[in-house]
């Protein structure tokens, strides 16, 4: 008798949606606008709480299926459940709509533990913060790992690369340059590397791209970017501690000869020699950068095992499957 007219419409509503398997109507929070580009390939429709960030064009177009909206429910929307990126603030806000319209909550976790204080405290506070969300999910299961949770508790979908995009319409040449792509990168050089990038590329042909003012400007578009990654014969990633950034993956769809540091889950994705060259030591990554720019040949056949390596382990069509099975399970599993 207390529940609200939208409580009592979303347990009306469930059934039915798994049953039809329709596109749902998911509340969210805009948090990662490429990563949520990719999201909404899934075909549902998102409704973003104007919450702490907005989406910021300039690191991509809004999909049409995507609507930043100021109330909650959006007017004459039935809403299907709550997916929440971070675990800040956002996930109270995210406690409050799940008593208010009776719907399940997915927490996935982009991040690790901040190294600059205690992570030990971090992933307690996590665990503590996250305990009542019906669903956990991460990008990877090496930043699953760090938060302390397993596959009894989360699940975790890696990245999604659509390679047909990213593949050039038109064959462009490739300069003899090393190509890096990172937004405020003197400023977060703990996580991303611009020490290590300065170092290690004295003196070497390069070009940089990404929102960084007083040093780079980001792409007009992302067909754009597509065209710079196209036009460089390496790109070369200085990332310190992310479990993968989406640009290296790009970049390797892209056919670029890949360059990168040997932290978190690169390692996985690039085997040393065979589809690209890490390292975690100055003088061998500066070596392998020299190395590809003299010897067109030993790039061009990196550049190809590195796309072939998203083609076959990260593809689109992978990440909607996974994320389509993740949405309707959570509903399915929903205890009201």
């Amino acid at each position: 008798s207390r529940a609200t007219p939208e409580a009592v419409r979303a347990i009306m509503r469930r059934q039915h949606v798994l049953d039809s398997h329709e596109k749902l109507n998911i509340l969210t929070f805009c948090t990662h606008e490429r990563y949520e580009q990719q999201l909404c390939k899934t075909g549902h429709n998102f409704y973003a709480i104007g919450h702490g960030k907005k989406w910021d064009t300039d690191y991509g177009k809004i999909p049409e299926n995507y609507s930043e909206i100021d109330s909650v429910p959006p007017p004459h929307v039935d809403i299907d459940l709550v997916l929440c990126q971070t675990a800040c603030e956002r996930l109270a806000i995210s406690q409050r709509i799940k008593q208010d319209l009776n719907v399940p909550v997915i927490l996935h976790t982009h991040v690790l533990p901040d190294i600059r204080s205690d992570t030990s405290l971090q992933v307690q506070q996590f665990q503590q913060a996250s305990s009542w969300v019906d669903q956990r999910s991460f990008i990877s299961k090496f930043n699953r790992d760090a938060w302390g949770c397993d596959e009894s508790n989360a699940k975790y979908i890696e990245h999604g690369i659509d390679c047909d995009f990213w593949m050039e319409p038109e064959e462009v040449e490739r300069d003899n340059v090393c190509l890096s792509v990172v937004n405020d990168w003197p400023n977060r050089d703990w996580c991303c590397g611009w020490e290590l990038w300065k170092n290690t590329t004295q003196n070497l042909p390069v070009r940089i791209f990404g929102k960084s003012p007083g040093l780079s400007e980001p792409a007009d578009s992302i067909e754009h970017l597509r065209k710079i990654y196209h036009s460089s014969k390496i790109f070369y990633n200085t990332s310190l501690h992310s479990p993968v950034p989406t640009v290296l993956m790009e970049a390797m769809a892209c056919g670029c000869a890949v360059v990168s540091t040997a932290t978190c889950m690169i390692p996985d994705i690039i085997k040393n020699g065979i589809n690209g060259l890490i390292s975690n030591d100055e003088k061998e990554l500066r070596g392998y950068i020299k190395e590809l720019l003299d010897d067109p040949s030993l790039a061009a056949k990196m550049g190809q095992a590195a796309r072939q390596t998203i083609l076959e382990k990260y593809n689109l069509t992978q990440f909607v499957e996974n994320w389509n099975n993740l949405f309707y399970s959570t509903i399915r599993d929903y205890k009201e």
